[in-house]
Order: C-alpha cells, then structure tokens, then sequence
C-alpha cells in the first residue's frame, strides 16, 4: 500500500529536523526518513559534544554559495537571534566560547532533544534505518519514493542529506546523486573550511602555533572579514572562524594581518630609538607568538 504525504523529508540531521517542525506547524503531514540508528549524529558530535549550535555575528557574508545572494533571502526569514530564542524555551544553557561562537553548557545531545521535541510537537513522524531506493517525478505533480518501510508519495520532496565531510558518520553523496538526476546545477563540491597550502615550505618550527589576527584579504574582491584564529600545522594555515569559510573556500590568495594595529616597522624603529640594545625578537614577540617572532628575525 502507497503512504500518502504533503511532506517527504529525506535525513535526519539538523536540516531536515528543522524543516520537519517547520512544515509540521503549517499542518502538512511530514515523514523524515533517515539511514542512521540516531538522529543528527553531526549535531552530536560538533562542538566537542557541546554543539556550536550559533554565532551572534552570524550574516549572509559569513557563508559560501553558488548564489551569493541565497543567505541574504535565508537571514531575512530566520536568523540566528530566532533560534536563540528556541533555544531559551527550551531552557537550554549556554556560553560564548569565543569570536561570538555559542555552546550548550551540557550537551549537544540538548539541541538534539530539542529538535526531536519540536518535530513531535507538530506532528512530524521520523523513521531511523530505513534506506531510499528510487525517486520519480509522478506525471501529475509530486514525487514516488522507495524506501525500505515501503513506497511514499509526497506533494512535496526535501533532499536534506548534507554534505561529504564525515563519511564515518553516515554522509554519502545521496543528495547530490539526487539532484544530477533531476537536473539540478551544481557547483563542484568543495570544503567549506580548510587548510592554505603554501608556495614554498613552510617553516616546520611553526608547527602547532597559535595566533589571534586581525583582518584577512582575499581576492577577487579584497574582502574583509571578521577576527579570526590561524593555527599553523607544518606547512598550512588553517584559520578557525569566518576568515576560512569566505576565503579558503574560494581556493584564492589569502594575507593575513598577524598584528592587528600595529605598524610594525614604526614600532621596531621606535623600539631601536628607544633602547638600542633590546633585540629585534623581544620586541616582534611582544605582538607575535615566540616562534613565529624567530622566523622572521
């Protein structure tokens, strides 16, 4: 026997948890169907189990896209202020770790739960272990799904698999067979946060060090952005923050301003003036981590 459905939501994460809820609310009848034993394993596991669940800078220039206008329409609805607020009905503590990151007190296993009870409350029925097979187009509208709990027709189909970045965890690239199936265009997949390879070998003295810096250009349009944090494992960069995401997805160019409002030169000739004998070293690791100080001296 055919289940027949408004709302057909395909995985289980925090994506298609949160549309799930949504669509429930408008009275749509929403199944979620997922592969997994549990729900939005990654939600568990980000944040060193405590979820990064926000970030109160969040904005449309903090995210990478084909469309550099989709997260503009995305923020106009709901904005990270809107699920803070979902957060606090449901009595969740939190903290800002730093660079405006939010974090659960407890565990992420909170926002899981959270998600899970907003789903139930409207009406949204989530099925685990349960594999989708075919996907067609039905000739009137709608769609016809295989699935291992039996065929699902739905006015309405939501591909909310994620993407590559933790296949131990379940991602395949479902989603993306998906949408070459049916036509969809898509640009070619990519990290959205990862390490900067350098030209020539980088300094294996450096490797571990940790460094706050101040702005980060990038080409094609020398964008600005926001404080970050560069980590430099032996011969990469690899910021933690907006700076990443904006600039090392693009795949260009990228310098980083490792001392914030500080001219350097003024300050080392001032220094030189000031005491003549104190060492170039002493004064850069004053601005600068110790070892990355000593390159460049």
């Amino acid at each position: 026997m055919t289940e027949q459905l408004d709302v057909l939501i395909i995985g289980g994460g925090a994506a298609g948890l949160m549309c799930g809820r949504v669509a429930g609310a408008r009275g749509r009848r929403v199944l979620i169907l997922d592969h997994a034993k549990k729900p939005a394993e990654k939600i568990r596991i980000s944040g060193g189990g405590r979820c990064n669940f926000t970030n109160i800078h969040s904005a449309p220039t903090a995210f990478l896209s084909g469309n550099r206008h989709f997260c503009k329409s995305a923020f106009s609805r709901y904005t990270q202020d809107d699920f803070i607020a979902l957060v606090k009905q449901h009595g969740i503590a939190f903290h800002e770790k730093k660079l405006g990151q939010l974090f659960c007190d407890d565990s992420a296993q909170q926002i899981i739960d959270m998600l899970l009870a907003e789903c139930a409350g409207a009406g949204a029925e989530l099925r685990l272990r349960t594999s989708v097979g075919g996907i067609a187009a039905l000739p009137d509208g709608g769609y016809r799904v295989e699935a291992s709990c039996g065929v699902v027709e739905c006015a309405s189909l939501v591909i909310a698999t994620g993407g590559l970045s933790i296949p131990k965890i379940g991602a395949t690239r479902f989603g993306y067979d998906v949408a070459r199936q049916f036509g969809l265009r898509g640009d070619r997949a990519a990290p959205g946060a990862g390490a900067a390879d350098f030209s020539g070998e980088f300094p294996r003295t450096l490797q571990g060090a940790v460094r706050s810096v101040g702005r980060c250009r990038g080409a094609p349009r020398q964008d600005q952005l926001p404080r970050g944090v560069a980590l430099h494992p032996s011969r990469a960069v690899r910021p933690v923050g907006p700076a990443d995401q904006q600039l090392l997805g693009r795949g260009r160019g990228v310098s980083i301003d490792l001392a914030p409002g500080v001219d350097i030169a003024a300050m080392l000739t001032g220094a030189r003036a000031a005491s003549p004998k104190r060492e170039v070293l002493t004064e850069l690791a004053a601005h600068l981590p110790k070892r990355l100080a000593a390159e460049y001296t």
